[in-house]
């Protein structure tokens, strides 16, 4: 009863906000560079020419990977695309270069398109990997505090309670 008493004391009188829950910033944000050349590899897989295919993934893509393409095509227009592309630092830096490398050398895009995503695929693989096999080592220490409590007492209290009730001679409830 006290306990309804108290929820309407706090709702009548408006003392029942709770502080705002203030979550960590996010830094700043990180350029899938694997999402721009997965895109990008179905453009250029249609027959667009690269540059046509820059302008066709640049509105489907998320707000950090748009403004990276909006600058390589900024600097294509002013500069030329191969020479934008050479240019580029930054996030998609390495993507740029590789379609640079294929742009100057008349290779197909396609091919170099898919071997840089099977190259960022599995770079990311083998980090998570890696992560994984850590994971290991850093819950030994918390799962040793959990653990071991239970195990204290429903392994090692009955004996140390047989062994006090043998020493003293006397039950042990």
């Amino acid at each position: 009863m006290a306990l309804i008493a108290l929820g309407l004391a706090v709702l009548v009188t408006g003392s029942h906000r709770l502080p705002r829950l203030r979550l960590p910033r996010r830094t700043k944000a990180r350029i899938d560079e694997l999402l721009v050349a997965r895109l990008l590899a179905l453009s250029v897989a249609s027959g667009h020419p690269l540059g046509r295919g820059l302008e066709d993934i640049r509105l489907r893509l998320p707000e950090p990977e748009q403004a990276a393409v909006d600058e390589i095509l900024a600097r294509a227009r002013r500069d030329g695309l191969t020479r934008s592309l050479v240019e580029t630092t930054g996030p998609l830096a390495s993507l740029a270069e590789r379609l640079a490398k294929a742009q100057v050398t008349g290779a197909p895009l396609g091919p170099a398109l898919d071997a840089f995503i099977s190259t960022v695929h599995d770079a990311r693989r083998f980090q998570a990997v890696e992560e994984a096999r850590t994971i290991g080592v850093k819950l030994i220490l918390p799962l040793t505090l959990l653990l071991l409590p239970g195990f204290l007492s429903l392994v090692v209290a009955p004996f140390l309670l047989e062994q006090l009730d043998g020493l003293l001679g006397t039950a042990l409830p």
